[in-house]
């Protein structure tokens, strides 16, 4: 017996409405992944993490593409040889064209210079 054009047809609406149910499926849980996963990444967007306790006063920054305002906090220390070593490992490991500096408070101890070949940078004090 040969399927008639109707069996395809039904077979093809079946499919459809099958994957319009795991679309909906989906769409809702992409939608909560979405929802759980968007604080977290907020707060890892603020360059000023509420975690980083104000009595750690050395602290290595990654500044934006424009060196307008900082990006991230990289390291926050109490020692200042901890902090130039971290300060180094960062010039090392991100590419030639970011700019970092290392402060205490407001006062500039040493800064990546972006246009140079890499080495500690830059250093202000």
């Amino acid at each position: 017996m040969q399927p008639s054009p109707d069996d395809g047809q039904l077979r093809t609406l079946g499919l459809l409405e099958r994957l319009r149910a795991d679309c909906r499926d989906l769409d809702g849980t992409s939608s909560q992944l979405s929802q759980r996963i968007d604080g977290p990444l907020r707060q890892l967007a603020d360059p000023m993490l509420k975690d980083i306790p104000y009595e750690l006063p050395f602290r290595v920054e990654l500044w934006d593409r424009h060196s307008e305002g900082i990006r991230w906090v990289v390291a926050a220390c109490t020692n200042v040889s901890v902090a130039i070593g971290a300060f180094e490992a960062a010039v090392a490991a991100y590419p030639p064209y970011e700019r970092f500096t290392l402060r205490q408070g407001a006062r500039l101890i040493r800064e990546s210079d972006p246009g140079s070949e890499r080495g500690s940078g830059y250093d202000a004090g």
